[in-house]
């Protein structure tokens, strides 16, 4: 593996991504974030630097603590007599914005 430059994250970048967050920082706080970004892009740069065969988990034959799947047949009248706003099979829910 060759040793690649660290990926750094300018202080520009970090005001314009502030900006389109609608976030005001101070210069500490935009320091600080950038040296974690350019720290979370190194990080990703490490992990695609690694090389694998495409299955990264496999489990230990006979040695699963998971329980088997099954199908089982819904209920969504059942559901639905807990809810207390609805207009037939639909949720009726307040408005977010």
């Amino acid at each position: 593996m060759s040793p690649r430059p660290k990926a750094a994250v300018t202080l520009e970048e970090v005001r314009r991504l502030a900006s389109l967050s609608r976030l005001t920082m101070t210069r500490p706080e935009e320091e600080r974030l950038r040296e974690e970004l350019s720290s979370i892009l190194e990080y990703f740069r490490t992990v695609d630097g690694v090389e694998g065969t495409g299955n990264a988990v496999r489990l230990i034959q006979g040695t699963s603590d998971l329980r088997p799947d099954e199908t089982r047949p819904s209920d969504p009248e059942g559901v639905l007599r807990g809810v207390p706003r609805k207009k037939g099979r639909l949720v009726r829910a307040p408005r977010v914005f």
